[in-house]
């Protein structure tokens, strides 16, 4: 019987030290959890702030953006932003006051736009410098076709980068064009001709609802080459 005594005593200190690291542990759980409702509260309060005053979200209606900026994804828009060269813009339809255009800003008033002899953009006397990229396959949702891409990188005079969509059975062809007013908006997506300044011409600036900038939520999976994450930065 002795011998078993030692035993009780450790099981006894066991127990109480055991009950005094439960109650430890409850303590902490409850305060980790009043912080994250408090936390939750405030960036509540934030995206509140920054939805009246600052910022909208809409969801893309084309992929003439694509490989940038799919259709279905929320994006914000940074409200009043103004336009500078490279920043993708929401702005009112030159001819349909009711309906938005986005594209991105690539030349403005005085500027001319035209096709190089390799059917790049050009801005003036400058075209751009452009890296090729592999072959990628594209489900396009709203014509429901999966589309062979060519993804290229395009440096506008040097001052910003982003990758842009060639159909690998066409070619990029833009009339020489000079912006009499406002802006010329060109999508990422050069296959896709009706969804940019090459069919709707130029757009007053002061029609631009302001810049996208970020991704809230990408598209559903399509099962092609494109994906995006949630919660991203686009440029």
């Amino acid at each position: 019987m002795l011998g078993h005594r030692p035993t009780r005593w450790k099981g006894a200190i066991f127990d109480s030290w055991r009950g005094a690291l439960d109650a430890r542990a409850v303590r902490a759980l409850g305060g980790l959890l009043r912080f994250l409702f408090q936390l939750a509260g405030v960036l509540a309060f934030i995206a509140l702030a920054l939805k009246v005053f600052f910022v909208d979200v809409i969801a893309m209606p084309h992929n003439g953006m694509a490989p940038t900026l799919i259709y279905g994804e929320q994006v914000v828009v940074w409200r009043g932003a103004t336009a500078d060269m490279g920043d993708i813009m929401l702005c009112r339809h030159p001819s349909n006051a009711s309906a938005s255009v986005i594209g991105r800003a690539v030349a403005f008033k005085g500027h001319t736009v035209s096709a190089d002899y390799r059917g790049q953009l050009m801005v003036d006397d400058d075209s751009a410098s452009v890296e090729g990229g592999g072959p990628v396959k594209f489900y396009d949702v709203t014509r429901e076709k999966l589309f062979d891409m060519r993804v290229g990188t395009i440096n506008y005079h040097r001052k910003h980068t982003h990758e842009f969509f060639m159909d690998v059975e066409g070619s990029f062809d833009l009339p020489t064009h000079t912006v009499e007013t406002g802006v010329f908006l060109l999508g990422d997506n050069r296959a896709a001709i009706y969804d940019d300044s090459r069919d709707f011409g130029d757009v007053d600036t002061a029609t631009c609802r302001g810049e996208i900038f970020f991704r809230l939520m990408p598209a559903p999976d399509r099962g092609d080459d494109v994906h995006h994450g949630y919660f991203e930065f686009v440029h």
